[in-house]
């Protein structure tokens, strides 16, 4: 036997033993107007790690399966939840089947165990998430294959490790409008929500005295952002999170920092364009596991974006006014000495966010929620 056919019978042995293991299982999710089945198919090599069988794998019979439905189904509803339209609902255990597979010589065997799951609802079903950490305590690299159906349209998705799968109709069988209306949406609410991004334009926005530099700002780091995302969703960049969000606090106290100091905010907009490419690796961090499942990502990307900067644009228009007021005085010295006063208090609590990020994340403390 030569040396590269030895390397591919190994190589289909390993496929085949992985495949037949907890490091594998396999789904048919069915969503109905009022109800969510669920069927998985589980390994019973996988379950003689988590249940007791009363036989192993190759010897186990049907009715012995059948002896151990209980012990399948609540180790299956420990490791699986559902939940519709926010809420979180109890499944109802239906049958449980056996899936034959033949060995090369002629004997069949019980290779998974099938067990459906019913999730009723009283109301419409509109959206729902799917959860799962199957044989966690064994392996963190279990990959979950789900075949998930919703009226006509039906999606196929992969997943490796515990996991939560976000489902709408429109995700199911998605058009351009739907996508892009969906992208803008999670942008915006992003923006909102990432209180480290919100600190540092409010840091850099503090020493802009013009509209016009505050917009400089606010498109130069939407400029940067977007380049970074669109080359780490094409997987040309990848750093590691806790560099990547360690990064992102350390811009936010550079920023802060340099507000004590800083004479003129007027060229700030090329210091917002560097830090804006680290940003957008954090932001990409967030947008990869949605793209994956996407023939396409150029409509979620723009989308994406664009949703960002109406988020970015929203918080200007909310800040500018506040800043503005506070910064007009009766005179030219008065404001003069109002802005002086606005960028240090301003920039103190920023400062200290920042730092309290940065240990946070460089020693992964997890101290701070966000």
């Amino acid at each position: 036997m030569t040396r590269a056919l030895a390397f591919v019978v190994v190589l289909l042995i390993a496929t085949t033993a992985w495949a037949h293991d907890e490091r594998f299982s396999a789904s048919k999710v069915e969503i109905r107007p009022n109800e969510v089945l669920w069927a998985v198919d589980v390994a019973t090599d996988g379950l003689q790690k988590v249940v007791k069988l009363p036989a192993a794998t190759l010897k186990l019979t049907e009715p012995q399966l059948q002896e151990t439905k209980a012990d399948i189904v609540d180790y299956l509803l420990q490791n699986l939840t559902v939940e519709i339209n926010g809420v979180s609902v109890e499944g109802e255990p239906g049958p449980l089947a056996p899936v034959y597979e033949t060995l090369a010589s002629g004997e069949t065997y019980i290779s998974y165990a099938r067990q459906q799951f019913r999730f009723r609802s009283a109301a419409e079903v509109k959206r729902v998430q799917l959860s799962a950490k199957f044989f966690l305590a064994i392996t963190n690299n279990h990959h979950a294959a789900l075949t998930v159906s919703w009226g006509a349209g039906q999606r196929v998705y992969s997943r490796y490790g515990p996991f939560e799968l976000e489902l709408t109709a429109s995700a199911i069988n998605p058009t351009i409008w739907s996508t892009a209306g969906e992208f803008i949406l999670w942008g915006m609410h992003h923006i909102f929500v990432g209180y480290d991004h919100i600190a540092f334009l409010l840091g850099l926005l503090l020493a802009a005295r013009r509209l016009r530099e505050m917009l400089k700002v606010v498109t130069s780091f939407t400029v940067a952002h977007s380049l970074t995302l669109l080359l780490a969703a094409l997987d040309l960049i990848r750093l590691p999170a806790a560099v990547t969000e360690s990064l992102i606090a350390a811009s936010i106290v550079y920023v802060a920092a340099e507000n004590y100091f800083i004479k003129q905010g007027r060229h700030r907009w090329i210091l917002t364009f560097a830090f804006g490419l680290v940003h957008g690796l954090g932001f990409s961090s967030v947008l990869r596991t949605r793209l994956q499942d996407l023939q396409s990502i150029a409509v979620p990307v723009v989308s994406f974006n664009l949703g960002v900067e109406a988020g970015q644009i929203t918080i200007l228009l909310v800040a500018l006014p506040v800043l503005l007021w506070i910064r007009k005085g009766p005179d030219e010295t008065a404001t003069e000495r109002r802005q002086w006063w606005l960028v240090r208090v301003g920039s103190m609590p920023i400062l200290l966010l920042g730092l309290f990020w940065l240990i946070d994340r460089v020693f992964q403390l997890n101290l701070m929620p966000f």
